[in-house]
């Protein structure tokens, strides 16, 4: 998601006017057809930018939805990028709030009872961040679009590798099982109460992986200065 919110930043700093207006309204997108909230407590950090998500369930269809919010975007003098690399599965739409460099991500995804479940971001991309604290995991050598997440003791690095999935399931094998972790079952490896999971999927001639790095208590030590 978050590569999406990058790439419109550019152009959010040509959009926007040389005069600094009087500090805007925040935007709030109302989801048409709402039939459920979920509280997503505390702040996600992707890529050291502050994220909030905001979750819903809908009786309205994923292509009205579309369009509401598009439409919502647009009279609210939100900046919407219109030909943008697809960057989730779902049906999703990205806008920018030039002023504030706030960028909103709308994500859609239909359920077989009919429902539409809304996730909603909001992204402040001037409030990025230097990292405070280092990978708990090495990144695969040569990989592209890197981006680390932070969210309430739960840790993420995804990446994209010039690589066969076999060979980076085997790099991250050998390499957790020297640290002391033990794979409990396949791609789950555990080291006293750190959990990591690793997801791989084959794409563009490599492989996408994503590592869910879970701690119970205390974060534990990173793998990197592991012998």
């Amino acid at each position: 998601m978050l590569s999406g919110l990058l790439g419109v930043l550019a152009a959010g700093w040509l959009a926007a006017s040389p005069p600094s207006p009087p500090p805007p309204a925040p935007f709030h997108w109302r989801v048409p057809g709402l039939v459920s909230t979920l509280d997503v407590p505390g702040e996600m950090n992707v890529g050291n930018i502050p994220i909030r998500l905001q979750v819903y369930t809908s009786r309205e269809p994923v292509e009205s939805l579309l369009q509401s919010f598009a439409t919502a975007s647009d009279a609210a003098g939100l900046y919407i990028p219109r030909t943008t690399r697809r960057v989730a599965r779902q049906p999703h739409l990205t806008a920018l709030d030039t002023r504030t460099l706030t960028a909103y991500t709308v994500i859609l995804n239909p359920s077989p009872e009919g429902l539409t479940t809304v996730v909603l971001g909001e992204a402040k991309l001037d409030q990025k961040t230097a990292p405070s604290t280092p990978s708990l995991v090495p990144t695969y050598p040569g990989a592209k679009h890197v981006l680390q997440g932070n969210f309430e003791g739960a840790r993420t690095l995804s990446f994209w590798a010039p690589a066969r999935t076999q060979q980076v399931e085997t790099w991250y094998r050998e390499r957790l099982l020297a640290a002391g972790y033990k794979e409990e079952e396949p791609l789950v490896f555990r080291r006293g109460q750190q959990e990591l999971n690793l997801s791989l999927k084959v794409q563009n001639m490599g492989t996408n992986a994503l590592l869910f790095i879970k701690t119970a208590g205390a974060e534990g030590a990173s793998l990197n200065a592991a012998p």
